[in-house]
């Protein structure tokens, strides 16, 4: 949980995106709902890092060693962090928690959906909104410690799959947040550099994590027509033409997902080399999105047609829920619903970026 924290603030020094994703996609092979829940907190370490740098290097000593601090924390193994983000009726740029103004400090209130590892969270950074001296909203982050009072974790989560990840609804109620853990981030409604760049670590690494499992169904499916036996010779399944373009048709898909993914990855870690963060143009951010999106689908997609073909292959064996396959069938699907973007939305977002519309989405 400390890889993406700097080697001198006690983590593993983890700083390329394709390597942390790396780690999740391999975390993914073994459980969905484990990877997805440690990509949560992992990416969102990579990007406080990213804010520790830049407040460094610009001299802001408050601030570099307040994210300082978070990080030593991490390292040590005392904090673990998840990011709520839905709520219901809105999307990721408009979000109705609300932060009001108290004495010395906050009130929060509201309601996430999909709160990801908050069982074993020690501490919350929540996006809400804020209002300004004259009235508007401003997007704002607040770090609120799990056990605070007015959270209600409400332990609903009772989905198809990804059934331990722990993505339970969570309220707030007056819940206090001192002055000096809430920051603005940028108006309510537009975009800005941190909300696309932690959204696409964030997702990458989702999406890395939904690829492990479609890999590890391949394997599944390897082994299961490898050993089974049918007929009055006792042939291997493996040798009938229908299974073996099956199998062709998986390592097809696998190599160009893990072709696209490694190279948006790549493409990644250089711009954001080159871009330290509060120096990032957002119009080229929003062109790295845009590839990013079109490997979200395609790796998305491709995943849940892997899963298929391996359960296909298997037989009726792996339907049943003693069968490991059964459970990559239903963890697989939640791979599109994954902000950020839905399918549909994802196609509008593509399409206004290469036209060069203002890429905000339609109400």
């Amino acid at each position: 949980m400390a890889a993406c924290v700097p080697a001198e603030l006690g983590g593993m020094g983890v700083e390329s995106l394709h390597d942390a994703i790396l780690g999740i996609n391999r975390l993914g092979r073994g459980d969905g709902s484990t990877a997805i829940a440690t990509a949560m907190h992992v990416l969102y370490t990579w990007v406080l890092t990213r804010a520790w740098r830049a407040a460094t290097a610009a001299g802001d000593a408050p601030q570099a060693e307040r994210t300082a601090s978070s990080l030593r924390q991490i390292g040590a193994g005392q904090m673990v962090q998840c990011s709520p983000q839905s709520e219901p009726g809105t999307d990721m740029l408009h979000p109705f928690v609300e932060a009001t103004k108290v004495e010395a400090g906050w009130h929060l209130n509201g309601r996430k959906l999909f709160g990801t590892l908050s069982p074993a969270a020690s501490h919350m950074m929540i996006i809400c909104r804020v209002r300004d001296a004259q009235g508007s909203f401003r997007r704002a982050i607040a770090s609120v410690a799990s056990g605070s009072a007015g959270i209600d974790v409400k332990n609903n989560w009772d989905a198809l799959g990804m059934r331990a990840s722990g993505s339970h609804d969570i309220v707030f109620q007056d819940c206090f947040v001192p002055e000096t853990a809430l920051r603005e981030d940028g108006p309510w409604g537009e975009w800005t550099e941190g909300s696309l760049s932690g959204q696409m670590a964030f997702n990458m690494a989702l999406v890395a994590a939904f690829l492990g499992i479609a890999e590890a169904a391949r394997d599944l499916a390897v082994l299961t027509v490898t050993r089974r036996r049918r007929g009055q010779n006792s042939r291997s399944v493996a040798e009938r033409p229908a299974i073996r373009h099956l199998i062709a048709e998986i390592e097809i898909d696998l190599a160009a997902a893990r072709a696209m993914l490694g190279r948006t990855a790549t493409m990644a870690d250089a711009f954001f080399s080159q871009h330290p963060a509060g120096r990032v143009p957002l119009g080229e951010l929003h062109e790295l999105m845009k590839d990013f999106q079109c490997t979200k689908w395609f790796v998305n997609h491709k995943a849940i047609e892997i899963v298929d073909r391996a359960l296909t292959a298997s037989g009726g064996a792996g339907y049943l829920n003693s069968n490991p396959l059964s459970r990559l069938y239903r963890d697989v699907r939640a791979g599109p619903f994954m902000q950020l973007f839905s399918p549909n939305e994802a196609f509008e977002y593509i399409g206004k970026i290469t036209l060069g519309i203002d890429p905000r989405l339609s109400d």
